[in-house]
């Protein structure tokens, strides 16, 4: 499997960039590739205004991955621009029954609402996203000198098994539509 992973937070060293990073180091290699992206590193402008590398890189990179995780913190019970932003400039094309999967976090309490209306989004673009998603809130992490960690197992766990679900998504036969 080829899994594109989209931080879709604007800060660097984001909650959501922890989780991020933590399913790339929950994915089995050399049998599998991951590919973290970041977006608060990447030059994409507003839809309209022109297209740079880095929006013709997340093309690609969305085009050749089997499957994809998409993060987002909660702004104000929605997703962030910055992720809007960047799914403005894929299509169809990168997401027709491509497995997803989806995961948020939230600064004082766990809320999925970002998640929702991220499925909403999904559908419109005929990707398959997978029932299982993860919400995190700022509590479920510590501060070290590397950055932030995931200290709540259970929503590791529940991570992998969300990998575990593109991965056999990934590998079973689908119909197009």
């Amino acid at each position: 499997m080829n899994l594109l992973v989209i931080s879709g937070s604007a800060f660097p060293g984001s909650h959501t960039n922890a989780v991020a990073r933590l399913i790339g180091s929950l994915v089995e290699q050399p049998e599998h590739k991951v590919t973290v992206v970041d977006l608060c590193g990447w030059d994409i402008p507003v839809l309209g205004q022109g297209k740079t590398v880095d929006v013709g890189e997340l093309k690609r990179l969305a085009h050749e991955a089997n499957a994809m995780m998409i993060g987002t913190p909660n702004y104000h019970t929605s997703y962030s621009g910055i992720l809007k932003n960047a799914l403005d400039h894929l299509s169809i094309n990168e997401f027709e029954m491509k497995p997803v999967g989806l995961f948020c976090n939230s600064g004082g309490m766990r809320n999925s609402d970002p998640l929702t209306q991220l499925r909403m989004v999904m559908r419109g673009v005929h990707a398959m996203v997978i029932p299982t998603q993860a919400s995190t809130c700022d509590s479920d992490f510590v501060k070290t000198d590397e950055g932030l960690i995931l200290e709540n197992e259970q929503i590791t766990e529940r991570l992998s098994i969300m990998i575990d679900a593109l991965v056999k998504q990934t590998y079973s036969e689908t119909v197009s539509i």
